[in-house]
């Protein structure tokens, strides 16, 4: 089964992150951390980003590694490289997590 989340529903109508339960920050914190992974290498196709599949919730057993793309704008993709573990993050971009590089014209 696939994760489906979007950013805003962790933040406030200010771009600030709501109080969470311990289940809900471990979640953030692995969205987070793979936003901010493909956003620092959008360009590039596939990001094997540094974090582990076991992360997202206490008692998981896997140990897999996590792999992610910017599918669109706005989406990224994510999938663990051993079990069936999957989701997408959408609503990330400009949120404080998003390392793209701006220019400005």
């Amino acid at each position: 089964m696939a994760l489906k989340v979007d950013l805003r529903n962790f933040l406030d109508e200010k771009g600030n992150v709501l109080a969470l339960t311990e289940q809900a920050s471990k979640v953030f914190q692995f969205i987070t951390k793979i936003i901010s992974s493909v956003s620092e290498n959008i360009e590039q196709p596939l990001i094997d980003v540094d974090l582990k599949c076991n992360t997202r919730a206490d008692g998981l057993s896997c140990d897999g590694s996590i792999d992610a793309t910017n599918i669109a704008f706005d989406m990224i993709e994510w999938h663990c490289d051993i079990c069936e573990a999957s989701g997408t993050i959408s609503n990330w971009q400009a949120s404080m997590w998003d390392k793209q590089d701006r220019t400005i014209h």
